[in-house]
């Protein structure tokens, strides 16, 4: 696979290297993959205390309030 950067990433994968933290260019795509997976895919806390937050409350009609609400709960 053949992978085209900007230069301001190729940049960072050079000083990353250079840190030597990682071996090759190789290995900082693989981490920041990893990386990438575990934020798309595992859940935060914050999340995580929303859903239970949802699950216990009384019923409530669901409106802007309330998603504004649970946005302001899962930054904090």
């Amino acid at each position: 696979m053949t992978i085209a950067l900007p230069p301001a990433l190729t940049q960072l994968v050079e000083r990353l290297i250079h840190t030597g933290r990682y071996a090759d260019e190789g290995e900082v795509v693989r981490e920041a993959l990893r990386v990438l997976e575990h934020q798309e895919f595992d859940e935060s806390p914050a999340l995580e205390a929303a859903l239970l937050e949802g699950v216990r409350s009384p019923h409530q009609p669901y409106d802007a309030s309330v998603l504004e609400r649970i946005r302001q709960t899962a930054r904090a």
